[in-house]
């Protein structure tokens, strides 16, 4: 026995609401058919679940990219500092590689991190190293 589709529901939208509908129904046979597709796909646990970890990876993106942002802030600020003072002559010749580089290093063997990769090649690119 088919399943035949008695029932009506009607609902009041918006002018923008139904030209909205309209545009996002155009590549399915209805309105209808685009409103029992997007409930069935939502209702899908596994969509709301890929939902979630998509909204999950914005969240970890911004966070990364936030402090990528201060730590090449920081970065520019000290390479800065550093070459003012070599400039001046006030920064031992020896100071970058000894003490710098080490302490990039360390940091970068107790968590490897693209920072630090990072913070090596500008620093040997600033004061050619390289």
């Amino acid at each position: 026995m088919k399943n035949n589709r008695t029932k009506n529901f009607q609902m009041r939208i918006t002018s923008d609401e139904y030209e909205w509908f309209k545009e996002k129904s155009a590549s399915y046979t209805s309105v209808a058919h685009f409103v029992r597709s997007a409930l069935t796909e939502y209702s899908n646990i596994n969509a709301k679940q890929r939902l979630e970890l998509i909204n999950e990876l914005g969240s970890f993106y911004r966070k990364v990219q936030n402090e990528l942002s201060w730590a090449g802030g920081n970065l520019n600020q000290t390479v800065k500092r550093a070459n003012e003072l070599a400039v001046a002559g006030l920064l031992a010749p020896n100071y970058i590689q000894e003490v710098l580089f080490p302490t990039i290093h360390h940091l970068y063997s107790v968590k490897p991190c693209f920072i630090c990769n990072l913070c090596i090649s500008v620093i040997c690119t600033c004061f050619h190293l390289v």
